[in-house]
């Protein structure tokens, strides 16, 4: 069974990431974790399962987080199991939790709006994305949940991941959202020409994804943020897909950026380990 890692900082970002991350494990068929990085001001619960719990059981009051997903996970056809893991604002042994438990998507709010009133926590999700196998999805507070229709690889095919492809194909096969994969030649490699590039997608990454909506798409802009705004308000794409190396990624996020999306990208961003 997959699991799906939320971050809780207790702040609406973190409210709005987690549902989600709800609609994706709907999707999916995946449970969620609900990981609480923030110290409560009652008496922490190490660990405590809702959704399919007693009936009798009420979080408290600043749980916002959790509160939504028991309302939304209702009336649906199929019911993640809900289950909250204290952290405090520490984060410690985070990384080794997700490595631990199947982990196979981490969650993360992205907004600016205030936290509430408890201990911020100072764990990096982007920083963990280095000890851990599975991808971290930024989800940007503005941004309005709806059904994934695009998603983009952004990728220079010489170093495209046959096992990130095919997970993306597993993400967008519920939806039977458009695949895509942009070919985008990383800065200081030579250019790879198209019938080059569309070669290689034809003859060594379709043959290897059982997926009939993969698309090609060859990008020759140089300007990264000319190429994220085509690929998001041009071409209408829901999410963003990286691996999280410096070809692409600096470009998008800066090399000290953290977990924190720029603000001109207004769609969900899912970032691969290295």
């Amino acid at each position: 069974m997959k699991n799906i890692l939320v971050y809780n900082d207790n702040s609406a970002a973190a409210t709005h990431a987690a549902e989600f991350a709800l609609y994706i494990a709907q999707k999916m068929g995946a449970n969620i974790i609900l990981a609480n990085t923030f110290k409560k001001k009652h008496s922490p619960v190490e660990k405590v399962t809702a959704g399919n719990g007693d009936k009798n059981y009420y979080p408290p009051v600043e749980e916002a987080t959790l509160n939504m997903l028991l309302l939304k996970n209702l009336a649906i056809e199929y019911k993640p199991r809900v289950e909250v893991v204290d952290f405090g604002n520490t984060g410690t042994d985070l990384a080794d939790f997700i490595n631990k438990n199947n982990i196979w998507l981490m969650v993360k709010g992205n907004g600016n709006t205030a936290i509430a009133d408890c201990q911020v926590s100072p764990v990096n999700a982007h920083l963990i994305l280095n000890k851990v196998l599975c991808p971290l999805l930024l989800v940007p507070e503005s941004w309005q949940i709806k059904t994934i229709e695009q998603i983009a690889y952004i990728a220079d095919l010489r170093y495209c991941r046959i096992q990130v492809v095919r997970y993306l194909a597993e993400l967008a096969r519920p939806w039977r959202a458009l695949l895509s994969i942009a070919q985008l030649t990383a800065k200081g490699l030579p250019e790879m020409q198209e019938n080059y590039a569309l070669s290689i997608f034809n003859g060594e990454i379709c043959p290897n994804i059982n997926y009939d909506q993969l698309l090609f798409d060859h990008i020759k802009e140089k300007d990264f943020a000319t190429v994220v705004d085509v690929l998001v308000n041009g071409m209408h794409n829901d999410m963003l897909v990286l691996v999280n190396h410096h070809f692409h990624l600096e470009e998008i996020l800066g090399p000290h950026s953290g977990d924190k999306l720029a603000g001109h990208i207004g769609i969900p961003l899912l970032i691969f380990p290295y």
